[in-house]
């Protein structure tokens, strides 16, 4: 066999390798993919509460009043418990992860209102200068649940000892008022670990 031959036949074998090693990889991948795809447990039977229980939010958050987009103000302590199970998320206008999960607290506010609960949206925006711009973005998303302005202070205690104080955060109060679970920035099952800790709640307090 000459040189050109035993060439031609290294780089065939190498290639013919190659294929082999590329097809492994990509049905490695595809079943993975599937394996996700076709999951079709509920988030009630997969969520598990944190462990220890979350430490609960500090008292002080009732010292504070909140101001509501449709006017007045209420206090947080009056929108939590009240036998329904409350989600509040602390979000803003300018903020894009909080965007992405608007959309979702809109389907879940729907899909759960008559089961007892409710969805509470408090913007960390200036209630005196952006309320405009508010009422504005609720048109936009069609926002279907109580929207009102978080007092900075009340916001840094729910946020606790981290400085940055990321948005959009997510806190859910069981029946009681209780806190069950909460989340800071976005989450990539948002909907499923909501609706997860929501059953959690519902069957529990």
């Amino acid at each position: 066999m000459n040189f050109n031959s035993t060439s031609t036949l290294r780089l065939t074998v190498c290639f013919s390798v190659f294929l082999i090693v590329s097809m492994t990889i990509s049905c490695s991948k595809l079943s993975v993919v599937e394996k996700g795809a076709n999951n079709t447990a509920s988030p009630a039977s997969t969520y598990r509460p944190p462990n220890p229980a979350p430490t609960p939010v500090d008292s002080k958050i009732s010292q504070y009043p909140v101001t509501m987009i449709d006017g007045g103000t209420v206090k947080i302590s009056s929108l939590q418990g009240n036998n329904k199970v409350v989600l509040v998320n602390f979000w803003a206008t300018w903020c894009g992860p909080c965007r992405r999960e608007i959309p979702e607290l809109i389907a879940l506010q729907k899909e759960l209102k008559d089961k007892g609960f409710e969805v509470i949206g408090l913007t960390v925006e200036d209630p005196a200068a952006d309320q405009e711009k508010v009422r504005m973005f609720m048109q936009q998303y069609s926002i279907n649940y109580k929207i009102g302005f978080s007092p900075k202070e009340m916001f840094l205690i729910f946020n606790g000892a981290d400085p940055r104080g990321p948005i959009p955060q997510t806190f859910i109060f069981d029946k009681n008022g209780k806190l069950v679970d909460s989340i800071k920035g976005l989450r990539r099952d948002f909907k499923s670990w909501v609706l997860g800790a929501v059953n959690h709640a519902l069957n529990n307090s």
